[in-house]
């Protein structure tokens, strides 16, 4: 048993030895594991320290090459082939000293060395001399290269003290490189301890770049579902939407386009949209707007709606309203149109058109109708008032005069309403005509007054005017229009008043002018007061059966009054009366209008002179014949335009009336041929007719046609023009031939028309407006010694006009003494 025991220690031992070898066999390899790990990171971080004091090193060394390399280089350029490669090798080298130097004086590494000794004055001097050189540096290379010979010898100056940087660099860098390695390995043990906070740093970047993913993909669904929503809108569009290269390449095409154009997308994405979808003559003008957007020369013209066409598939132009806008691409710009059909508004324009000129045509035959039958209706209206006023002046007893009263009231309220038709389709084609003359407006509603008094006394009515102003006060206005309005203010007002007051009030102030017409008669409810104005208004049947009227009187004041620039208003109250008030805007007039009316100045009167009336109604002639020789006149009748023209041929005479519509020849074409030759050339021509619409009158004067008398013919007017006519006017030359003879009357003629012919050919040729008054002023003076009284007097209103020109002003309309000479010229022939 002993042996066996001593047996087992010694195995146990040797276990146990052997374990303890191997473990210490681990621990030694561990140990020379660690040790050699030690000095494998000893050797590195060595080389490290080696490898970073080398660095260094090498900075400073290269920086004192790199002056040496500028110095060097400054001096090169002056005889360098190259001055511009010589210059940019100046600056080469400049900027990369400059860049050392800006290393060495703001890089952490070489704060020791800054600190050291005077290794901070030698940075500032050398950095000194780099900014005072770098204005040279940075010119244009002609003026580097002049300053180089400068700039050398500073660099110069500097070498020594980089010499002495990297110097002390060297040694600083040597002692510290002990330090720095030490530093390192304590670094690294230290970073290994930061290995764990890396770790969490690492592990939030992850959650973050988690997060950053998921919000990503949220983004990416919330534009896609934008993105659905705008191709929804794109395709849902009822308009036709195309977007386009600047080339004209389609790259947008919606359903809408596909109706209106009858391309489908297929065709049309990718097709060029000039030459797919634009009619032939259209084309070369959308290539120049994508040529000019392309260039960046204009836009689109902003969101505005351009009206053109487009063409179909078919080859069918359709009507299109189009909006253009451009957008901006990485690329290139991007068209965009929007495209709307317009086939149907086109078509539906066209007949809007046409149906307004068929009522303009309807408009213009109503127009004609209202004349035909104003013609027709006054020319038997003036047989039955112009036997009237002539058998006025009959013996009558007291039941004839009544009788012959009645009628003329009768036949005068039936003029009135053929005037009132025409005023009122005249104011309907905004065709009322204005005169602007001086104007007693208070006498001239004296005069209203004075004729409307009777009347008013008929029905038991007291009239009264109030004139307050300035007695004598003269405006510019139309007094016939402001005539026309008082006349009819009053009249309605007596119409509808019985037994009461009328009461016309004139207030002038400034250049306003206010008219107030106030009756106590029946008047009228606040409803009925909006479309009192309004044509063939008569209120209440009632009334038409006591008061007779067409309903056009206060139709025609308000076009009247509007046409003037005024206004007009009504107060009314039933049972109370009714006040119209008008306010005009008439400016006053600077000098008082001329007495005696137009022709008044060497009158001799209406008896004497010989007439040819032509006339072909045989009652117009009996009533016009008995009234020229009531007159005292010489009437020669003619039944037709023909006669007329024949006797007109025969000998001159002093005034001519004239008839319009006669059968063979009219009374506008007969007044033109003889106003084109024969001895009745200047004879005045009164037109006598029942065309009173304004583009007849004016027709009548374009013919030569003096003035207009319109049917029927009153006596009072045909004496008015009588009395504006002289008697017995003799040819120019007349008074001459009494004292010079026939013969030198003739070549005095002959001199004074030369004369005014030559003065004309240089006044027209154009002169100075001082030397053409002289030239007119002699004119008229021979024009005068000739006896020519119309050339005299249209002279004069020349030589008044260019008394009051400038150079520069539009030149004088030479026409009329144009036709005057060429009329006297004829005649003297």
């Amino acid at each position: 048993m002993t042996t066996g025991w001593a047996i087992r220690p010694q195995g146990l031992s040797r276990g146990v030895y052997a374990l303890s070898a191997l473990f210490g066999l681990a621990v030694a390899a561990l140990a020379v594991t660690i040790w050699m790990f030690q000095i494998d990171a000893r050797r590195q971080i060595d080389q490290l320290g080696t490898a970073n004091s080398d660095s260094t090193q090498w900075f400073l060394a290269q920086t004192e090459v790199e002056i040496l390399s500028l110095q060097r280089a400054l001096s090169e350029v002056e005889d360098a082939a190259d001055p511009a490669a010589a210059t940019a090798a100046v600056r080469r080298r400049f900027d990369i000293l400059y860049s050392r130097v800006q290393t060495l004086r703001h890089g952490e590494g070489f704060a020791a060395l800054r600190a050291s000794g005077d290794i901070g004055a030698h940075l500032a001097r050398v950095q000194a001399m780099l900014d005072a050189a770098i204005p040279l540096i940075d010119a244009p290379d002609a003026v580097l290269a002049a300053a180089a010979p400068r700039i050398g010898p500073q660099v110069a100056l500097a070498v020594p003290e980089v010499r002495s940087i990297s110097l002390e660099g060297v040694r600083l860098f040597a002692q510290d490189s002990d330090r720095r390695r030490e530093a390192v390995a304590a670094a690294l043990t230290r970073l290994s301890l930061l290995v764990v906070p890396l770790f969490l740093v690492l592990s939030g970047t992850l959650a973050g770049l988690f997060w950053m993913f998921r919000a990503a993909r949220m983004q990416t669904q919330r534009i896609t579902s934008a993105r659905n929503r705008l191709h929804s809108l794109f395709e849902a569009s009822i308009d036709a939407i195309l977007v386009a290269q600047t080339d004209g390449r389609i790259l947008g095409y919606n359903s809408a386009a596909q109706r209106i154009y009858g391309y489908d997308a297929k065709t049309a994405v990718g097709a060029d949209v000039v030459e797919l979808l634009t009619p032939p003559d259209q084309r070369a003008t959308v290539r120049a707007l994508l040529a000019q957007i392309r260039d960046g020369a204009r836009d689109a013209g902003g969101p505005g709606i351009i009206r053109t066409t487009a063409q179909h598939q078919s080859g069918r132009i359709i009507p299109v309203e189009l909006s253009l806008s451009v957008t901006a691409d990485a690329r290139d710009p991007l068209l965009v149109a929007f495209v709307r059909d317009v086939s149907r508004r086109a078509a539906e324009e066209a007949e809007l058109i046409e149906a307004r000129d068929r009522a303009l045509a309807g408009q213009q035959a109503k127009a004609r109708m209202i004349a035909v039958m104003s013609h027709e209706m006054r020319t038997p209206l003036n047989g039955v008032l112009g036997m009237l006023q002539l058998l006025r002046d009959t013996t009558l007893d007291a039941r004839q005069t009544r009788y012959l009263a009645a009628m003329e009231h009768s036949g005068q309220m039936l003029l009135r309403h053929i005037n009132d038709v025409l005023d009122a389709s005249r104011a309907g084609r905004d065709r009322i005509d204005l005169t602007a003359v001086p104007v007693d407006l208070a006498a001239l509603l004296a005069e209203a007054v004075e004729s409307l008094r009777q009347q008013a006394e008929a029905r038991g009515n007291r009239l009264t005017l109030d004139c307050q102003g300035a007695p004598g006060r003269l405006v510019l206005a139309d007094p016939t229009r402001v005539e026309q309005i008082a006349v009819n203010l009053i009249g309605n007002a007596i119409k509808f008043t019985r037994g009461g007051q009328v009461a016309v009030e004139l207030e002038q102030r400034d250049d306003m002018v206010e008219l107030r017409v106030t009756d106590t008669g029946i008047g009228m409810a606040e409803e009925d007061l909006g479309r009192i104005f309004d044509e063939f208004v008569t209120l209440d049947p009632t009334f038409d059966r006591k008061v007779q009227g067409t309903g056009l009187g206060l139709s025609i004041v308000k076009g009247l009054v509007e046409a003037m620039g005024g206004t007009i208003d009504v107060a009314s109250e039933p049972g109370q009366g009714t006040a119209f008030m008008v306010a005009l805007p008439l400016p006053r007039a600077e000098r008082a209008a001329p007495e005696g009316g137009p022709g008044a100045a060497g009158l001799t009167g209406g008896a004497g002179l010989d007439v040819l009336m032509v006339e072909d109604n045989p009652t117009n002639r009996l009533v016009a014949g008995e009234m020229l020789r009531l007159e005292g006149c010489t009437v020669t009748e003619a039944c037709d335009g023909l006669e007329g023209l024949r006797a007109a041929a025969l000998r001159r005479f002093d005034l001519i009336l004239m008839d319009i519509s006669m059968p063979g020849l009219n009374g506008a074409d007969a007044t033109r041929r003889i106003r084109a030759a024969g001895p009745n050339r200047a004879t005045p021509i009164v037109a006598l007719t029942a065309h009173a619409m304004d583009e007849d009158l004016a027709h009548f004067h374009e013919a030569g046609m003096d003035q207009v008398l319109v049917k029927p013919l009153q006596r009072a007017e045909l004496a008015r023009i009588l009395h504006a006519t002289p008697a017995g006017d003799a040819p120019p030359g007349t008074d001459l031939a009494a004292t010079l003879g026939p013969d030198g009357a003739r070549a005095l003629m002959d001199r004074i028309a030369a004369e005014l012919h030559d003065g004309l050919t240089a006044l027209e040729a154009g002169m100075a407006p001082r030397e053409a008054c002289a030239l007119v002023h002699r004119m008229a003076g021979s024009a005068a010694v000739g006896g020519l009284g119309d050339i005299r007097a249209a002279l004069i209103r020349l030589e008044d006009a260019l008394r009051g020109a400038h150079p520069g002003n539009t030149p004088p309309d030479w026409s009329e003494l144009r036709k005057m000479l060429h009329s006297f010229s004829t005649t003297a022939a």
